[in-house]
């Protein structure tokens, strides 16, 4: 690993709760291997300890962070395999997995809890996180309620059909026989949480532990949670610096869980699609704008240490208002598909391979909402046609609310 020699220099104006920082691990210069510590607002401490994916990812390491409160506290246990890198990062701190008293688990995905089973088993930790995750550790959510009535869906659909049909037209591979077969350990990993009874604990919306304050935010995942503490606010994927969160779609709970979600979490327009999200940044936006954010990817990236506010979180509102802009435009001028508008609005680099499915993706949320709010109408056969309004504008105006209340 090549190591770089970094600045841990920061604008105090804008990120005025951190008190200092100190690399006491350097790594390379997307932050692999590194090892910081914070002090942030009152003295308390952050550690943040870089753990790497077995597959390459343009998002960088996942950022695991370890705070005393009442007990020795892990936010993200990191991917699948990272548990070395984990131990190493804990031994740079003087401490040891046994040392942990709970794992906060930010949202469901891949890159945050593939490594929670086998650290639970390895130093009987108490898994804290949403209620709902609980709920679909048994599924593969990421691949459940996708509506095959909706035009919009069914655009998703073909782009799979096609993305399958391609493969069988190439030269059979094993090229992705070690990635699938790391899946499928990661989902055993899910079942075995329940079916071994593990240690969980099922975090609600506003619930505090000593002074962490637990925030639900779905948009990016269904069980999204933020962690805020003496002015700094651990996001997960939530609030991002350089990257904009992908926003989920509209979905369907799966058939055998609908009986025991709560009732306040039945209403699924509550927790998925592009509106969602956008509410849910307008609810982390009700602290204090100059919150610090300790994020799960690129806090240390080319180089260079992002050390952002919460008013990142307007910028993610104003990417979004101006992607939605560029959706109808370009509806305007003639773009008549999902796929189309993809096409126009991102460039060929990302398109390649999977790329296209997560773009195609993307654009189905933002055309969601647009129909949702009466801006643009989809056609059962998938056209789509520009109503010449813009309501969304207001609307999301009116969604970030807290957000002007405080800027």
């Amino acid at each position: 690993m090549a190591i770089e020699t970094v600045s841990t220099s920061w604008n105090r104006s804008t990120n005025p709760c951190l008190e200092g920082m100190e690399v006491l691990r350097e790594g390379d210069k997307s932050g692999y291997g590194m090892v910081v510590n914070y002090t942030i607002r009152g003295g308390r401490e952050v550690s943040a300890i870089s753990l790497p994916h077995r597959f390459p990812t343009r998002t960088g390491p996942t950022w695991a962070y370890l705070v005393d409160c009442q007990g020795w506290t892990l936010v993200d246990a990191g991917p699948q395999g990272a548990m070395n890198a984990l131990e190493e990062g804990l031994k740079v701190l003087g401490r040891k997995l046994t040392d942990l008293k709970r794992v906060i688990i930010t949202h469901g995905h891949q890159d945050h809890d593939g490594n929670v089973y086998d650290l639970v088993k390895a130093s009987g930790v108490e898994l804290w996180a949403h209620e709902l995750y609980f709920h679909f550790l048994p599924y593969e959510s990421a691949r459940t309620g996708l509506d095959r009535e909706s035009p919009l869906h069914r655009a998703l659909f073909e782009v799979t059909r096609r993305e399958v049909e391609g493969n069988r037209s190439q030269p059979s591979s094993s090229d992705n026989a070690p990635w699938l077969e790391h899946y499928r350990s990661y989902l055993a990993g899910h079942r075995n949480i329940l079916e071994e009874k593990l240690p969980i604990h099922a975090i609600r919306d506003g619930e505090e532990l000593g002074d962490l304050r637990f925030i639900y935010a779905p948009g990016h995942s269904v069980d999204e949670i933020c962690v805020s503490m003496n002015g700094a606010v651990f996001t997960g994927d939530h609030v991002l610096p350089q990257i904009t969160p992908h926003p989920t779609i509209k979905r369907t709970y799966p058939e055998a869980i609908l009986g025991t979600i709560p009732a306040e979490h039945q209403d699924t327009g509550e927790h998925y699609g592009l509106a969602c999200y956008l509410k849910s940044l307008g609810k982390t936006l009700s602290l204090d704008h100059y919150t610090t954010v300790f994020p799960a990817h690129r806090l240390f990236n080319h180089g260079l240490f992002n050390i952002r506010n919460l008013q990142r979180a307007q910028e993610i509102v104003r990417h979004h208002v101006r992607r939605l802009e560029r959706v109808v435009e370009v509806i305007g001028e003639g773009a008549d598909t999902p796929a189309k508008v993809t096409e126009e609005l991102f460039p060929p680099r990302k398109l390649v391979g999977g790329g296209f499915f997560a773009a195609v993706s993307e654009m189905v949320s933002h055309l969601e909402l647009l129909a949702d709010m009466g801006d643009i109408q989809v056609s059962q056969d998938g056209k789509i046609i520009r109503n010449g309004t813009d309501n969304f504008h207001s609307r999301i105006e009116a969604m970030t609310a807290r957000e002007q209340r405080l800027a």
